[in-house]
């Protein structure tokens, strides 16, 4: 994957204060996107993760935290140690939707083309 000669870095910052201030998610979003998508990797993993726990702070509506894990889940379902590496945020949000302090979600993924 090709690299920008301080990519890696500039989103390992931006992942360490999106860590720090899930509040500043809004406004480096999509620099840090964008980065991961050069970036690749466990960076671009962290990354999102990251993302994840910011929208989890404060989510826009009641599936967006489902809605990306099930992303994340979809993108390195081939890749079992990264798969391995989102289950304790699985778990984080199982947890929290149990505890009523995350809304509950059920998020359809599978194709919902009707059958002929």
């Amino acid at each position: 994957m090709k690299r920008g000669p301080d990519a890696e870095q500039r989103l390992a910052a931006l992942t360490e204060r999106c860590d720090g201030d899930p509040s500043a998610l809004a406004a480096i979003r999509a620099d840090g996107d964008g980065l991961a998508a050069e970036v690749g990797g466990d960076a671009a993993l962290r990354w999102a993760i990251a993302v994840v726990h910011a929208v989890m702070a404060d989510p826009p509506d009641g599936d967006s935290v489902r809605e990306l894990y099930g992303e994340l889940v979809d993108r390195y379902r081939d890749d079992p140690p990264r798969l391995a590496a989102l289950r304790p945020l699985g778990d984080e949000i199982r947890r929290r939707e149990a505890e009523g302090t995350l809304p509950s979600a059920l998020v359809a993924r599978s194709d919902r083309r009707p059958r002929r």
